[in-house]
């Protein structure tokens, strides 16, 4: 697992990835859009947004009247978790684009969140946890906040700091979250809050009450819950990839090197489970491009977490410029 190796992978992996572009670019036509998101990430973390200018206009091209997006792109009617995703593509990979059809659209998406919160603090989406939900439009805010978006200030702090607490007051005394419709064992949703939502106040210094402790207790239960092999949830790909990720970004911001091991064993076995080309969702199983985004993306940040003495690894959540 030396550098070289991982600098091969993502190299062999980007190439399969292109190779598949019709499958995930909105200009080869209507697309699943959490797919669309998930390849731009891979795209943006990559270094390669500027060229693919098109799929970041096309993405502008569906987005709905409300600011917000469908889960497909030929479709009306938005959604939270999906239009926060691409609301935040957007913002990120405007930073080096610097188009005002893509601002414009980061703000209708600003629009949208704001007018969608509940008046407890959370998010809803009928696909996803209220927790899980609450975490995206929050981590879409943390990086209006660390770009230094003008667009309502005010008003997404207010709205930002409600997500904040509505996540917080819901963590349970082990340091998971739980939803027993969606997540019952909690491992993805953990993973997901602490990195997405949480751990950004850290950087930005907003100073929310209680955050280091809960990412701390958060990622601690992450680790008890990693089996001995390297996997979470029942060796769920997807899960164990969210798990790292995590950890590799909740343990540099709180300065903890205890957890290396724990984060070796999860690419360890990510790099032990993956296909010819890409990831399935369990092992054996077929390769599919969201799982495969989801492992070229975990190669990139762990590339950059191995730069331990940079901040590297923060910026690829968009917490830092």
């Amino acid at each position: 697992m030396d550098g070289h190796n991982i600098d091969t992978l993502i190299k062999d992996e980007y190439a399969f990835f292109l190779r598949e572009r019709g499958n995930w670019s909105l200009t080869a036509g209507p697309q699943d859009l959490e797919l669309v998101a998930h390849a731009m990430r891979v795209l943006l973390h990559a270094r390669t947004t500027p060229d693919f200018l098109d799929d970041y206009r096309a993405l502008v091209a569906c987005q709905n009247v409300d600011g917000g997006w469908s889960p497909l792109s030929s479709d009306t009617e938005s959604t939270v978790w999906v239009s926060a995703f691409c609301g935040l593509m957007l913002i990120r990979g405007n930073r080096s684009l610097q188009q005002a059809q893509l601002s414009q659209s980061v703000r209708q998406a600003i629009d949208y969140f704001l007018d969608t919160q509940h008046q407890d603090g959370r998010w809803v989406d009928p696909a996803w946890a209220d927790l899980d939900t609450t975490s995206h439009p929050v981590s879409f805010f943390n990086v209006v906040m660390a770009l230094d978006e003008p667009h309502r200030q005010q008003e997404v702090r207010r709205a930002w700091q409600q997500g904040m607490r509505f996540i917080i007051d819901n963590q349970s005394p082990d340091g998971g979250w739980y939803d027993e419709e969606f997540h019952p064992s909690g491992v993805e949703i953990t993973a997901h809050l602490i990195q997405d939502a949480l751990v950004a106040d850290l950087v930005l210094d907003h100073q929310v009450s209680r955050v280091r402790e809960a990412c701390a207790k958060g990622a601690g239960r992450l680790c008890a819950w990693q089996a001995q092999a390297g996997w979470w949830d029942e060796e769920n790909v997807d899960h164990t990839m969210d798990c790292t990720r995590s950890l590799m970004l909740v343990t540099h911001i709180l300065e903890d090197s205890d957890k290396r091991e724990t984060i070796r064993r999860g690419l360890s076995w990510i790099l032990d489970n993956k296909n010819d080309y890409g990831w399935g969702d369990f092992p054996g199983m077929e390769t599919n491009l969201e799982r495969t985004c989801d492992g070229i993306d975990t190669l990139l940040k762990y590339q950059a977490y191995s730069r331990s003495d940079t901040h590297d690894v923060v910026k690829l959540w968009g917490y830092l410029p």
